[in-house]
């Protein structure tokens, strides 16, 4: 990692990522809330917790909010490292963890292998029209158990992603010409100006019956040297402990820190 990305700035990188679906509504202010649209499963998040206010102050105004929107429960991002005081609340209150994340990061500015030789049954595309879109929404709805794009979530998606001022790139794998695994990058600001755009990578997943057999690596692969291609110089990705993060430290990413998602109940 280049001197210039120290863990601090990564973690800040990471502290500034708070993912917000196509239509939620959304409060931002020293945090964001989220109150995600029924198709994905309509929970209210809290993320982006770099507040300087008490924490009783921050939970308080979140559980209002959430309330308010009509839910009876209230999930908090947790950074291990930055809000240790604000998961001691939590844990007082009777939430629950229910997951955790490594921050992981690999500088871009180095060059990238070349992709292992593959049998040619499985080939990695990036999405360029509505039919891709389509198939990285098979599988979403089959890994994420979400609910399928409608022709109208489909057709603003297609939108977003294909506009000539889009961030975000997406890439689907196939194997036998079936879709079997899905991912995204959104290109951001990095901290500081001069270190020019970090690549966020989110949404990787394979479906069930095609895992462990090179598809998540594969997507992977492309994704480093799309972001690499765009002029990013950090790859930075959130990590489940229990799944994706070992791989993605066998594939060069450093662990910079942790972050742990509570479940509140009103």
């Amino acid at each position: 990692m280049s001197d210039a990305w120290d863990p601090p700035t990564v973690l800040r990188a990471a502290a500034e990522w708070s993912w917000v679906p196509p239509d939620a509504d959304c409060v931002v202010t020293d945090v964001t809330l989220t109150r995600w649209p029924a198709w994905a499963q309509g929970r209210v998040v809290l993320t982006g917790l770099a507040s300087a206010r008490a924490p009783e102050d921050v939970l308080r105004d979140a559980v209002e909010r959430a309330r308010a929107w009509g839910s009876d429960t209230l999930g908090v991002w947790v950074s291990a490292s930055s809000a240790p005081d604000l998961t001691d609340l939590l844990l007082s209150r009777g939430a629950l963890l229910e997951d955790t994340v490594d921050v992981l990061a690999r500088a871009l500015e180095q060059g990238l292998r070349e992709p292992p030789e593959r049998d040619g049954r499985l080939v990695v595309r990036r999405v360029t029209d509505v039919d891709g879109l389509r198939d990285a929404d098979r599988v979403d709805t089959a890994v994420w158990d979400q609910q399928p794009m409608d022709d109208d979530r489909l057709a603003a998606a297609a939108r977003t992603l294909l506009s000539d001022d889009s961030s975000e790139i997406r890439v689907v794998a196939y194997q036998d010409g079936e879709p079997v695994a899905s991912a995204g990058v959104t290109l951001a600001p990095a901290p500081r100006p001069e270190l020019g755009t970090v690549a966020r990578l989110w949404g990787a997943g394979t479906v069930p019956d095609r895992r462990g057999r090179g598809a998540y690596r594969a997507v992977l692969e492309e994704r480093l040297r799309l972001s690499a291609a765009a002029g990013a110089s950090l790859a930075l990705v959130k990590g489940r402990v229990s799944t994706s993060a070992r791989l993605l430290r066998r594939a060069g990413f450093e662990r910079y820190g942790e972050e742990n998602y509570y479940r509140l109940t009103l």
